[in-house]
């Protein structure tokens, strides 16, 4: 399912290795409005730079529930 998260703010981001694949990704941390943190992940690696602390930005994200629930970035759009 595609979400649209709005007025978020990046707090950092560090990359992965998955133990199954051995492919690298991304953890994106931000906060919204309030405050409340959360980590996104983003597994193409060459976005890394997009994500400097600081930035307010809206996100579309794909939400996926199951045993083990996730939110990957899928767009970001950078307030000005």
């Amino acid at each position: 399912m595609k979400v649209v998260a709005n007025n978020l703010e990046i707090r950092g981001v560090e990359i992965k290795t998955s133990s199954k694949t051995n492919n690298e990704y991304l953890i994106v941390r931000v906060e919204d409005e309030t405050g409340k943190a959360y980590e996104l992940l983003d597994r193409d690696v060459e976005n890394k730079e997009c994500y400097k602390r600081g930035v307010q930005c809206d996100m579309t994200l794909d939400l996926r529930l199951r045993k083990y629930s996730s939110l990957s970035i899928l767009k970001m759009d950078v307030h000005k």
